[in-house]
């Protein structure tokens, strides 16, 4: 307790720079107390950095221990370069928090020239159709972009882009994942090119771009690896499933978890047929939690009566929360079955688990409500199947 009161009365210290002038009020005791013990720590936070340290907290709001650790990187003799950065990036509707991670992140903005190195940059971005709120959205999510040579590198980006997108499409896209685009460009392009070359479309690669960034930024012999590995297993590049697969078999620990989940598969009586079917059809259920896998296949085969082999032929069953879903509507099937209401073979598991929640109520539990009242209690969990 003494310790955090202490850090909290150093962080005011810095904060404002001094203390209430009350000495007789218990906070002034205090403070006089222990602001000797926060003296010293901005004295001793490395080669007469105090003035870096007090500036970083009081200008930049960071914290006292992140200031310290910044002023490592950083010294400043007098507030004029750091002040006009700042003033730059609130100019550009920065917000303080922007300001204090981007600082965080890269002290040594501080004492850049504001107009030589960043204006050119942000007046790029605005040219290309950026709002100050993409652009805040960008610098913040990665730094590093206001030292990015804008001939070497941001611009190049754009153009290379155009060559294979229309213009629209390229600007659009890239301003969704431009952090991951401008630092791996290079394979970007030469990956849209292969996907071209398949027959993806423009709104096709512009969904690429998008939502599958992590698998454009691979090296280029090895996402051509994993695309002819892909095309093998008989996914069609047509449909989407063909790049999740490109995702799925990109993962570092890809061949570990597939080797765990093929063995949970196989212990439920799936096939290999089985099991490259679900493949092809979820890519997802081999990169998936093989302790889920075990308990959602436990639950709707042995406590659901439902065939393993059909649930390999709808592998997305396995992917819904369990406990806010699989759990409640299996529930109130269990009471129409155990009431004689319904047949195990008139129902469809896929259907029970795949239907949005008002078509579910109204097919499973409205439609029965007069014949068991507490079917809707059932499946919100307040009461157990046993007593309805």
């Amino acid at each position: 307790m003494l310790i955090t009161l202490c850090r909290r009365l150093r962080t005011s210290v810095l904060s404002y720079g001094v203390i209430g002038s009350n000495s007789t009020s218990y906070l002034g005791f205090l403070a006089t107390r222990f602001s000797s013990s926060a003296t010293t720590v901005v004295e001793n936070s490395g080669n007469g950095s105090s003035f870096t340290v007090s500036y970083l907290v009081n200008s930049c709001g960071l914290s006292p221990d992140s200031a310290i650790v910044a002023s490592r990187k950083l010294k400043l003799k007098n507030p004029e370069r750091p002040d006009s950065v700042l003033d730059f990036f609130r100019e550009h509707e920065f917000s303080e928090n922007d300001i204090s991670k981007i600082v965080r992140t890269r002290p040594q903005t501080l004492r850049s020239n504001p107009k030589k190195t960043f204006l050119p940059k942000f007046e790029f971005f605005y040219s290309k159709g950026y709002s100050k709120k993409e652009l805040v959205s960008i610098i913040s999510s990665d730094p590093h972009h206001l030292y990015r040579s804008l001939d070497r590198n941001i611009e190049p980006t754009f153009n290379l882009l155009k060559t294979v997108l229309p213009s629209e499409v390229s600007v659009y896209a890239s301003k969704h994942q431009w952090v991951s685009l401008a630092k791996n460009w290079k394979s970007v392009i030469t990956n849209l090119g292969l996907l071209r070359d398949l027959g993806f479309t423009n709104s096709q690669i512009a969904s690429t771009l998008k939502r599958f960034t992590e698998i454009l930024i691979l090296k280029p012999e090895r996402f051509s690896s994993i695309v002819d590995e892909v095309k093998d297993m008989g996914f069609c590049p047509e449909k989407y499933t063909f790049l999740f697969a490109i995702r799925t078999l990109s993962r570092k620990t890809f061949q570990k978890t597939w080797n765990q989940n093929y063995k949970a598969y196989m212990r439920f009586g799936w096939s290999d047929v089985d099991i490259l079917n679900a493949f092809k059809m979820h890519p997802n259920c081999m990169v998936m939690s093989e302790n889920k896998i075990e308990k959602v296949m436990d639950f709707l085969v042995n406590k659901m009566g439902w065939s393993s082999k059909k649930i390999a032929k709808c592998p997305v069953v396995l992917f819904y929360n369990f406990e806010k879903r699989t759990l409640p509507r299996c529930s109130v099937v269990r009471v129409l079955l155990a009431k004689g209401l319904m047949r195990l073979e008139d129902i469809s598991f896929c259907g029970v688990l795949q239907i949005v929640e008002i078509k579910f109520l109204e097919k499973y539990v409205i439609k029965y409500n007069e014949q068991v009242p507490l079917l809707l209690s059932v499946y919100k969990g307040k009461v157990n199947v046993e007593d309805a």
